[in-house]
């Protein structure tokens, strides 16, 4: 018997584990919403404005995802886009699954064959969770007078950090690597800043594109445009900032829709409001989901076939 049958049972049984996590979790995410109230968005005159914002939103996740790429550029794995592309997106569907440790994950485990060890696709977690929550802060000031009124000025605090970031880029990989060592394991990382800045960047261009999907579905439901612009991109990074942090949902389902009503109420009629907020889920599950299946079937195309081992093949490997 090969003594590598185990390991690869193991593997195979830990792989489909993690997919039965990810379709429950995103079982209870889809059982979770209301459909019904979206029902205001289905109409003629809306379908235009529904379709541009799906694929506004979907060049909001390749942002994200050519963001994920610097970083693990910078930890010294420079991968093609391509398939940089597949390990993030197929990675990012264990996002709909509670707590927030599964696309950690499911990116080891992807990133594996590409020469990514699990300890460099957890930095690159790591690490982008702090880029997230900041850029999500500072593209979430345009909002700051309409959201927080007088409290607006505490997001300055976020403005000051990232310049101070972009000033010195080599912090992120040095706390890689920091976090690394204690591990009493080594990361290589990049020293010239080039990759943390182009992380930055691309994160921020995501933050601003995607907070416009959800201006075109205000839009469809008669909102100022100049003043629901500011109020959606902004909200929608506040919105999707604070529901990150209650790793419990999935996908900070619940928590992003009752900030996104209460802020697109000082636009829209409290109806509407939840309406295109529903709508905004929706467009986002719809973007998501195509995304990961193309490429997951993708990945799954390019994957050598298993080969087994007839007997006559063991009995000559053993003579």
């Amino acid at each position: 018997m090969n003594a590598r049958t185990p390991r690869v049972r193991w593997r195979a049984v830990t792989g489909w584990a993690l997919v039965g996590v990810i379709l429950a979790g995103l079982y209870l995410t889809l059982r979770g919403q209301d459909w019904s109230e979206a029902r205001p968005m289905v109409s003629a005159r809306a379908l235009p404005y529904l379709l541009a914002s799906c694929a506004v939103n979907v060049v909001a996740l390749l942002l994200a995802m050519l963001s994920w790429r610097s970083v693990l550029a910078d930890l010294g794995h420079p991968l093609g886009r391509r398939t940089a592309s597949r390990i993030y997106f197929v990675g990012m569907s264990a996002k709909y699954a509670p707590g927030a440790f599964w696309v950690a994950l499911t990116h080891a485990r992807l990133a594996k064959p590409a020469g990514v060890s699990g300890l460099v696709t957890f930095a690159v977690w790591l690490l982008n969770i702090p880029l997230f929550l900041l850029t999500g802060l500072v593209v979430g000031a345009l909002a700051g007078p309409m959201v927080l009124g007088a409290w607006s000025w505490l997001l300055l605090g976020p403005v000051a950090l990232l310049l101070a970031v972009l000033a010195r880029p080599a912090v992120l990989g040095r706390a890689a690597a920091a976090g690394a060592r204690l591990l009493r394991r080594e990361i290589d990382v990049s020293r010239s800043g080039a990759h943390p800045r182009a992380a930055l960047g691309w994160m921020i261009a995501c933050r601003l594109v995607s907070g416009l999907y959800l201006w075109l579905l205000t839009l469809a439901m008669g909102a100022p445009p100049g003043r629901a612009l500011l109020l959606s991109v902004g909200a929608f990074a506040l919105a999707t900032t604070v529901s990150s942090l209650v790793i419990v949902l999935p996908d900070g389902a619940l928590i992003r829709e009752l900030l996104l009503i209460g802020a697109l109420a000082q636009v829209l009629p409290l109806t509407t409001a939840g309406a295109v907020t529903v709508a905004s889920r929706a467009v986002c599950l719809v973007t998501d989901l195509g995304l990961i299946a193309v490429h997951a079937l993708t990945l799954a195309a390019d994957r050598p076939p298993a080969v087994r081992a007839t007997p006559a093949a063991s009995a000559g490997e053993q003579a």
